[in-house]
């Protein structure tokens, strides 16, 4: 087994990156005028770091998902999605008590898409992975 096929390892990764996500919302919003600066010129730039944050961390839960193989496919695709979900939704409740913080539904839709773009991505490899390799000149 390689060391990278461990779940506790994505796990931990997982883990490790929940805390990350909140220690960014843990802190005031005056804290994060240069950043704001420097993406100002993409559209929906909250929304974009949000699928970022959020692909990330269900790119680990996923694959610690996956390694475990406690359940179906679709279980693990809903479980990672549902873990998406309910981490945003209490990253987006602790934040409402920060400093110059809010809490938005649409973070929490952004959130929940980096969730789901990973699944998909995750079930076309799975498809793309699956298909015979057809040489080209047999008929």
């Amino acid at each position: 087994m390689k060391k990278l096929d461990r779940a506790w390892i994505w796990a931990v990764l997982a883990v490790g990156w929940m805390a990350f996500i909140y220690a960014l919302s843990d802190r005031p919003a005056g804290d994060f005028d240069d950043a704001n600066d420097a993406v100002s010129g993409l559209p929906f730039e909250s929304v974009i770091v949000h699928v970022a944050l959020y692909f990330i961390l269900s790119v680990f839960v996923l694959r610690a998902f996956v390694l475990l193989r406690p359940v179906t496919e679709g279980l693990i695709a809903y479980s990672t999605i549902f873990v998406a979900l309910v981490y945003g939704v209490l990253d987006e409740f602790h934040q409402s008590s920060v400093e110059g913080r809010a809490s938005e539904v649409i973070d929490v839709v952004a959130d929940v898409s980096g969730a789901v773009l990973v699944v998909v991505f995750w079930f076309f490899l799975k498809r793309y992975r699956a298909k015979p390799d057809v040489e080209s000149g047999d008929d």
